[in-house]
């Protein structure tokens, strides 16, 4: 049995976040932590690659949900204008709608208190700060 240390203890998944920023900065691309004490509608969405969260999830075995939580990473990615939950426990990709109902998406998700989230940008967008709205950058 190999030992993959940047997994979770009990194999649960819920990877370092170095690997995430690792497999990133290979690709020319850049995590940013988000503050989630600012509002999303301080997001620049148009230079944003794709978002993600860090979540809270159920444990199930089979049909059995356990009464423990663990983190999940979930990925939200935008495709030909919509907006789509990648989420690998999904039987498929989850159209969530344009930039209003992403707003509301991870509003939704961050709402939850454990809840993180990363936006991927562009390397001279992280540089610059641009991922944040203007009038928000300023405060």
């Amino acid at each position: 049995c190999v030992v993959n240390p940047h997994r979770s203890v009990l194999g649960t998944g819920n990877y370092d976040v170095n690997v995430i920023m690792a497999a990133l900065q290979s690709r020319d691309l850049a995590a940013v932590w988000w503050d989630k004490r600012r509002t999303v509608h301080s997001l620049c969405v148009s230079k944003v690659q794709g978002f993600i969260l860090n979540v809270p999830s159920k444990v199930s075995l089979g049909i059995v949900s356990l009464p423990l939580r663990r983190r999940h990473w979930l990925a939200v990615r935008q495709v030909h204008g919509q907006y789509y939950n990648l989420d690998s426990k999904l039987k498929s990709p989850v159209c969530i709608g344009g930039e209003p109902e992403l707003r509301s998406f991870l509003g939704e998700q961050l709402s939850q208190d454990v809840a993180e989230m990363l936006l991927v940008v562009r390397r001279e967008v992280e540089e610059d700060g641009s991922w944040l709205n203007s009038d928000e950058a300023r405060k």
